[in-house]
C-alpha cells in the first residue's frame, strides 16, 4: 500500500495543471477554469456556469455525457411529480407518504448511505452483499461514484482553488455542480484511474476497465448502473403503487425531487452561501473551513456539516447533545441486528477533548486525496480513533 501510495505522487503522475495537486488529475477543469489570475477559486458568471452545465450533459457532442442527462430528464419529472402530487392528488396519506420517504431519503439513503459509507467508509458491513443491497435500492438515481469521489476532492480542496462545489460558484454554479462534478478526466494514466478506482471498491459496484471508462467516463460499468438503477425505480415505484396507489407514486418521486433539490443547494448554503456567517461557540469546532451546523439540514438529514469537515470520517457526529444525529443511531441500529460490524466514533475523543479545553485545532492536518486507502482522516491532525 506504501509503496503504491508512493507511486501515485502528484509530482511524478500529475499533468500540469493550476490546481496543484490531485484535484487537475482526478477531474476535468471546468470550462471557466479553476481560478483567477491572481489564485483565487474562480467565481463564474451565470452565463459561465450554464455553459459548464451545458457541457456537462451535452451527450450529443460526447456520448459520455448522457448518464448526467438522463439523470438531469429524471430529476425534472420527479418535479413534475411534485407539481401533479400538490395540485391533484394531494390527501392526508400521500402527504405522510411524502414526508416518511423524504426522511428516509435524506437520513438514510443520502447521508448514511452515499455520504457517511461511499464517501468516508464511516462503517463497514459485515458482508460485501449487504452493501449491495443499499446499492441496488439508491432510487434516487445520484451516482455512487460521481458522489464519492467528487466530495473527498471537497475535503481536500474546501473552500479552496479546485474545490469541485461551494459558494464560491453562486448558487446556480452549485445546484448544477452535480452534473459537473461528473466529468471525471479520462486521460487520467491507467495507475491513476487503478488508484481512483480502489476508493470506491467498497461500495459493491462491478468497476469498469481504463479502456471502458474512457470510453463511457463512469468508474461503475456502465450495464450496471442501468440495470440496478431501473430496477430501484420499479421496486420503490411498486412499494408506493401497493401502499397507496398512484397519489404515493407520486409522494415518492415528490420526495425524491425535495430531496435531491436540498443536496444540491446544500453545496451553496452549507458554506454560508454569498455571505458566510461567524462561527458559533460552542456549536461550531472547525475554523478551517466555512462549513457550518444548520439546524434545519441537521435535524432533516444528519448534516451536521461543520462537525463533518472537523471529523469526516466519524459516522458519529452529535458533538453536543443538541445536535441530534438520526443517521449514527441508524448505523447503530444496524450495528446491533449485525449488518454492520464496527464504525468509526469520533465524538468520544473530542467530548474529552473539550471537557480537558484542548479541543481547538492543530494547524497540520491530513488532506491528502491519495493516501493509501485514498479516503481522508479526521483532517484534525489527528491520528483516527478506532472503531467501535
Amino acid at each position: 500500500m506504501a509503496e503504491a501510495a508512493r507511486r501515485l505522487s502528484p509530482e511524478a503522475h500529475e499533468p500540469s495543471s493550476p490546481v496543484a495537486n490531485k484535484a487537475g488529475w482526478v477531474l476535468q477543469e471546468p470550462v471557466f477554469g479553476w481560478t483567477t489570475p491572481d489564485g483565487k477559486p474562480k467565481e463564474p458568471t451565470v452565463g459561465e456556469a450554464l455553459r459548464e452545465w451545458w457541457s456537462a450533459v451535452n451527450f450529443f457532442a460526447d456520448a459520455r455525457r448522457l448518464p448526467s442527462a438522463l439523470h438531469v430528464a429524471f430529476h425534472l419529472a420527479t418535479l413534475g411529480s411534485l407539481v401533479a402530487l400538490v395540485g391533484w392528488h394531494l390527501s392526508l396519506k400521500s402527504a405522510l407518504y411524502f414526508s416518511v420517504s423524504a426522511f428516509f431519503l435524506a437520513t438514510v439513503t443520502h447521508t448514511a448511505w452515499l455520504h457517511r459509507y461511499c464517501s468516508h467508509k464511516a462503517f463497514d458491513f459485515r458482508s460485501p452483499w449487504l452493501a449491495r443491497v443499499f446499492l441496488w435500492l439508491n432510487g434516487m438515481t445520484v451516482r455512487e461514484d460521481t458522489y464519492a469521489i467528487p466530495h473527498r476532492v471537497h475535503h481536500q480542496r474546501s473552500d479552496r482553488v479546485g474545490d469541485p462545489y461551494g459558494p464560491h460558484l453562486g448558487r446556480i454554479g452549485s445546484y448544477l455542480a452535480i452534473e459537473s462534478v461528473a466529468k471525471f478526466n479520462t486521460d487520467m494514466a491507467p495507475e491513476q484511474y487503478e488508484h481512483v478506482a480502489k476508493t470506491v471498491n467498497h461500495i459493491g459496484f462491478p468497476v469498469s476497465t481504463y479502456e471502458q471508462f474512457r470510453r463511457t467516463g463512469t468508474v461503475e460499468h456502465a450495464g450496471h448502473l442501468a440495470v440496478r438503477t431501473i430496477f430501484a425505480q420499479v421496486f420503490w415505484s411498486g412499494l408506493a403503487y401497493v401502499v397507496g396507489g398512484v397519489p404515493c407514486v407520486l409522494a415518492w418521486y415528490a420526495a425524491v425531487f425535495f430531496v435531491t433539490f436540498l443536496i444540491r443547494d446544500f453545496n451553496y448554503l452549507g458554506h454560508g452561501g454569498r455571505r458566510p456567517r461567524a462561527k458559533i461557540q460552542g456549536w461550531e469546532f472547525d475554523d478551517r473551513t466555512l462549513a457550518l451546523n444548520q439546524v434545519f439540514y441537521g435535524l432533516l438529514a444528519s448534516e451536521w456539516h461543520n462537525n463533518h469537515h472537523k471529523f469526516p470520517r466519524s459516522a458519529n457526529l452529535q458533538l453536543v447533545p443538541a445536535q441530534v444525529d438520526m443517521s449514527f443511531l441508524f448505523i447503530r441500529l444496524l450495528h446491533a441486528v449485525g449488518v454492520v460490524t464496527s464504525y468509526v466514533d469520533a465524538v468520544p475523543r473530542f467530548r474529552q477533548q473539550l471537557a480537558d479545553g484542548k479541543a481547538v485545532r492543530p494547524i497540520a492536518g491530513d488532506e491528502e486525496y491519495a493516501n493509501a486507502t485514498g479516503i481522508a482522516d479526521g483532517n484534525d491532525g489527528t491520528p483516527l480513533p478506532e472503531r467501535s
